[in-house]
């Protein structure tokens, strides 16, 4: 995973980051299940996107920065196919493409 150079929030630890991946699916609510269940109180929110026909799912967490290092820990031991792309902070994630 890249940490893209945050924003103003730097050193806050509850500043909330988006963390972007991609990864295969076999069916939506498994994925679901299995990222609540992976991060538990870690995810704060996450949005997902599914291409259906090539079985795959993009989507964005949205994590506390003081959690990032274990949920991306989480992430890779519990779904080891999953792709981290980049993070980046809130705050100036508009400005910022990671796809």
């Amino acid at each position: 995973m890249s940490l893209l150079p945050l924003c103003e929030s730097d050193g806050d630890p509850t500043a909330l980051v988006l963390v972007s991946f991609i990864t295969p699916y076999a069916d939506g609510q498994n994925l679901r299940a299995t990222l609540q269940a992976l991060l538990g109180r870690q995810l704060r929110g996450y949005s997902l996107a599914f291409d259906v026909p090539r079985h795959m799912a993009k989507g964005t967490l949205y994590i506390l920065r003081c959690d990032l290092e274990r949920a991306t820990r989480c992430l890779a031991s519990g779904l080891p196919q999953l792709e981290i792309g980049c993070a980046a902070s809130v705050s100036c994630a508009g400005a910022l493409s990671c796809h």
